[in-house]
């Protein structure tokens, strides 16, 4: 039988091991409900079951209404879409709620390990980006010249957003420079004849910077009663969204008040 300040040692260690796992999940990009729920069982397999979550995609806060009162919370400064890092820390939880009997250092090293490792380099990610948006225009019997000039374009935006986030990091501003290049280079491409029309050029290479995750993340979040995080998510797509639309916007007008034309 485990005396009072060994319970409350193990269930810090319990806490500060969900603490990790849930961010790991929500910086990658699980969903909310899927981390309380993990958490939860987490928590249940190991005993304590008398647990209170308060998660958003921003914040995790974890507790209880005992008399020792130990409370952990954990901001989520940066967050992008990383599935590949979600299953396997998905996995991990699953492995610690089948054995409870698993060693707490065993498990921190295994969530560091993933934390640390980074599966595509930050080159292979433009390469797959602009291959994808690419392959997008084509479907709109785009000509092969015109897709690889969306390749070209959506990697240099994309790797000129990297840098900014770097910089400043504001995502939202990021986009609009980001999106303000892809409307220019458009319109350049335009005007000295190597392509016929800016659109497909423009269209492709904002491809990478929808809000297509998120909506759909929040949506999920809605349906599943998270109001706070499917919110949250709502108001970040849309915002995504407004800036992808002021970045092509301010490229449009400056284009016209030089004297281009469309």
């Amino acid at each position: 039988m485990k005396n009072m300040e060994e319970l409350r040692q193990e269930k810090e260690k319990t806490y500060r091991l969900v603490l990790f796992i849930g961010e790991l999940l929500l910086k990658n990009g699980g969903e909310t409900f899927r981390v309380e729920r993990l958490c939860s069982e987490i928590c249940a397999s190991k005993g304590f079951k008398h647990l209170n979550l308060f998660i958003t995609p921003t914040c995790i806060m974890i507790g209880d209404d005992r008399a020792d009162g130990i409370t952990f919370i954990k901001q989520i400064k940066e967050r992008t879409i990383n599935l590949e890092k979600v299953s396997q820390t998905n996995q991990v939880a699953i492995d610690v709620i089948k054995n409870s009997e698993i060693p707490f250092v065993e498990i921190i090293k295994k969530l560091k390990l993933i934390e640390q490792v980074e599966i595509y380099s930050p080159f292979v990610k433009l390469i797959g980006a602009g291959i994808g948006s690419g392959s997008f225009v084509l479907v709109f019997n785009s000509t092969f010249l015109e897709a690889f000039l969306v390749v070209l374009v959506s990697m240099i935006s994309l790797w000129l957003y990297k840098k900014v986030i770097e910089m400043v990091s504001i995502p939202i501003f990021g986009t609009v420079i980001a999106t303000f290049l892809i409307s220019t280079a458009g319109f350049f491409l335009t005007k000295y004849n190597i392509i016929e029309n800016s659109n497909l050029v423009i269209i492709g290479s904002i491809l990478p910077f929808l809000p297509g995750m998120a909506i759909t993340k929040s949506i999920s979040d809605l349906v599943s009663g998270d109001f706070i995080s499917g919110s949250a998510r709502a108001t970040e797509a849309f915002l995504t969204a407004l800036s992808i639309g002021i970045g092509v916007g301010i490229g449009m007008k400056i284009w016209l008040k030089i004297g281009g034309v469309f």
